[in-house]
């Protein structure tokens, strides 16, 4: 069984497309291409890729988002008007929309359950349209909806924002709710990685906002196959943890923090 277990491991992998494909422009490179030139650039963008899908690197990428927000325990959480979640937790496209389908970020909806349950506001206020280029009519607040009705929030302490498409629509359609209502003080929950730029552009908007980081992604990794093994849970890390500093760095470039 060790020996079934040490080569599934080592040798399934490179059945895989991303490894595969890797391994596979290597050997093209070193066997196929002539000259050293050629070489370089031909190996160049399949370099880029491993090192993108590689663990040490995404983590490195995915620390520098999370570090300045480490956990709180909800006992530690102090008391506030709303509980304002964001939304990018719920699979809108899925083919069956009778169901709520919940993506890898599914803790920023299910800790604003467990906040609200020890009581620490009154209200659950989701806010999340549709972030989708050409996909408008289903909005991602409506199956929020259903889910924490479904969890026995009271329809009466549910809010819902559904027009917003980004972060700082969702703090400027968040905020007038929050002004009709006369809530000042919020909770905000949202992936770690999130909160840099999610709590920058609350403040700035003039609201008074407690930070509630969850769904970290940062990993204990350390030298073993795994961490040199291309694979596209890191690639993915290491994708929305470039978008999220390309989204910090245009933001501030257009004053929304």
């Amino acid at each position: 069984m060790n020996l079934f277990f040490f080569f599934s491991k080592i040798l399934t992998v490179f059945l895989f497309p991303l490894p595969l494909c890797i391994v596979l422009g290597i050997f093209l490179v070193l066997f196929k291409i002539k000259g050293v030139k050629n070489k370089f650039f031909a190996f160049l963008p399949i370099g880029l890729i491993w090192l993108a899908a590689s663990f040490p690197v995404c983590d490195s990428l995915v620390s520098s988002l999370e570090k300045d927000f480490p956990p709180v325990p909800i006992e530690n959480v102090e008391q506030a008007d709303a509980i304002v979640v964001l939304g990018g937790m719920i699979n809108t496209v899925s083919k069956f929309s009778n169901r709520v389908e919940l993506t890898g970020s599914a803790d920023r909806l299910t800790d604003s359950i467990l906040l609200w349950k020890a009581g620490k506001a009154k209200y659950i206020l989701f806010t999340g349209g549709s972030g989708i280029l050409f996909e408008q009519e289903l909005k991602e607040a409506s199956f929020a909806e259903k889910f924490l009705l479904d969890f026995g929030i009271p329809q009466s302490q549910i809010l819902l924002e559904s027009e917003s498409r980004n972060t700082f629509e969702n703090g400027l359609y968040t905020k007038k709710i929050l002004e009709e209502k006369k809530l000042k003080r919020i909770i905000l929950v949202t992936s770690a990685f999130h909160m840099k730029r999610s709590v920058a552009i609350f403040k700035k908007l003039g609201i008074d906002v407690i930070p509630f980081p969850t769904d970290y992604r940062s990993l204990r990794t350390g030298f073993n196959w795994e961490t040199f093994v291309p694979s596209t849970g890191a690639l993915d890390t290491t994708t929305f943890s470039l978008k999220e500093w390309i989204g910090i760095l245009a933001y501030e470039w257009k004053g929304y923090m």
